[in-house]
C-alpha cells in the first residue's frame, strides 16, 4: 500500500504545477519554487504533532505494546520518570523521520514514519525533473521520465520509480488536456471490433496483474510457484527485500495506470464517503499505530476475561473458544477503527489542513512577501 501511495503522491505533487507550464510560465516558476520551499513544512508539521502525541502517551504509560527491541523508545524512557530520556527519545524520533540519524534509528513507537523521509526526498526529486524538462517537447518529457523510471527500478530504487510513474501519468493527462498529441485519424481507419475489444480488456488485465503483484508476500524466500520472482532476479538486485519492493512498485504503477481507464472501478472512489476517507487518509496513517498500541490489546484482554474468564493468550490455546476470539477481534476492530476515524477527522481539520496555511505563512516570512 505504501508503494501505491507513492505513485499517487507523484501525481498529486506534480499535476497542479505542470498544468501552468504552457498556460502561464511565470506562474509555473512561482508554483514550482513555492512547492519546493513549502513541502518540508507541509509534511513535517503533522509528523511533529504525531511524535508529540505518541511520546505523551509513552510518558503517561498508556502504550501497551512490546516491540521486543530493548532500545525502542530509548533506554530509561520509563512511564512517569526520566523526563530527559523521553525528551531525548522524542528528539531522536523526529530526527529519524528526517533521515538524519542513519546510524541510530529510533522510532519511538512510530514505526510507520519511515516513509516520510522518502516522501520528502522523492517529492524534491520530482520537482527537479519537472524543472529540468520544462523546456522539452511533450514526447521528449514522457520518454525521459519513462527512461528514468526504468533506470531507477533497474538499479534498485523502486520508490523513486513509483514517484516518476505518478509524474508520467500527470504529464499524460496534461498532454491530453492541451491536445499536445493531435489525432491524425489513422487509428480510426483500422479501429476494428476485435481491436476495440482488446483495448477495452487491456486495462482490466493490467489492473488484475497489478493487484497480484501488490499482494506478493514480503518474505524473500518465495515458494517455487513464484517462478518469475525467483528466476527473474535482476542483476543489480542484490537485496531480496529491494527485489520484492520492486515487484510491489510495478504492481502499484499498473494499478494506478489502469484505474485511469476503468471508469466503473474509478466511480467507486468518487462518492462522498470515499472522498472523506481520502481527506483523512494521511492522518489515519500517522495515528493508527498509536491507537492500536493503546487500545487493541486491552480490548482483546477485556473481552476474553469477560466472556471466557481467561486472558487473551490463554483463550487462544483453547480451540473451543474460537467464537470468543472472533468477538474479541470484532470488538477491537470496531472500537479502534471508530475512534481512529474520529481522531483522524479532527487532526485533518485542525493540523493537516492548517499545515498548508502555516507553510504559506513560513514562505512569506522566508521570502519577504
Amino acid at each position: 500500500m505504501v508503494l501505491l501511495f507513492f505513485v499517487i503522491s507523484g501525481y498529486a505533487v506534480s499535476i497542479s504545477i505542470i498544468r501552468l507550464r504552457e498556460a502561464a510560465p511565470m506562474h509555473f516558476y512561482w508554483k514550482l519554487t513555492s512547492s519546493v520551499l513549502r513541502r518540508g513544512f507541509r509534511l513535517y508539521i503533522p509528523v511533529l504533532a504525531t511524535c508529540l502525541l505518541s511520546h505523551v502517551a509513552l510518558f503517561a504509560g498508556l502504550i501497551d505494546w512490546n516491540t521486543g527491541n530493548p532500545t525502542e523508545g530509548r533506554p530509561g524512557a520509563e512511564p512517569w520518570s526520566a523526563l530527559g530520556s523521553h525528551l531525548s527519545c522524542l528528539t531522536m524520533t523526529f530526527l529519524s523521520t528526517l533521515d538524519l540519524t542513519r546510524f541510530l534509528q529510533v522510532t519511538g513507537y512510530n514505526f510507520q514514519l519511515w516513509t516520510i523521509s522518502y516522501e520528502f526526498r522523492c517529492s524534491l526529486s520530482i520537482y527537479l525533473v519537472i524543472f529540468g524538462l520544462a523546456s522539452a517537447k511533450a514526447w521528449v518529457r514522457l520518454m525521459a521520465i519513462a527512461s528514468l523510471g526504468a533506470v531507477f527500478i533497474w538499479f534498485g530504487s523502486p520508490i523513486i520509480s513509483a514517484f516518476l510513474a505518478g509524474l508520467m501519468f500527470a504529464e499524460l493527462d496534461v498532454a491530453k488536456e492541451n491536445s499536445l498529441y493531435p489525432s491524425t485519424g489513422v487509428g480510426k481507419r483500422y479501429h476494428t471490433r476485435l481491436r476495440a475489444t482488446c483495448l477495452n480488456l487491456l486495462p482490466g488485465l493490467l489492473f488484475n496483474i497489478g493487484i497480484f503483484l501488490l499482494c506478493l508476500p514480503q518474505d524473500p524466500n518465495f515458494p517455487p510457484e513464484f517462478w518469475f520472482q525467483s528466476q527473474l532476479a535482476l542483476l543489480f538486485y542484490v537485496d531480496p527485500q529491494i527485489r520484492i519492493r520492486a515487484w510491489h512498485a510495478i504492481g502499484a504503477i499498473l494499478v494506478v495506470g489502469a484505474l485511469r481507464h476503468l471508469p466503473l472501478v474509478r466511480a467507486s472512489l468518487e462518492p462522498k464517503f470515499a472522498q472523506f476517507r481520502g481527506v483523512i487518509s494521511f492522518s489515519i496513517y500517522l495515528l493508527h499505530p498509536l491507537f492500536i498500541m493503546i487500545l487493541r490489546n486491552r480490548i482483546l484482554e477485556g473481552v476474553c476475561h469477560s466472556l471466557w474468564g481467561t486472558d487473551f493468550w490463554q483463550t487462544r490455546q483453547d480451540e473451543s473458544a474460537w467464537h470468543v476470539l472472533f468477538l474479541a477481534w470484532v470488538a477491537a476492530g470496531f472500537i479502534v477503527g471508530l475512534l481512529l476515524v474520529l481522531a483522524s477527522n479532527y487532526m485533518a481539520g485542525y493540523i493537516d489542513r492548517r499545515s498548508v496555511a502555516w507553510s504559506y505563512q513560513v514562505e512569506k516570512v522566508l521570502c519577504g512577501h
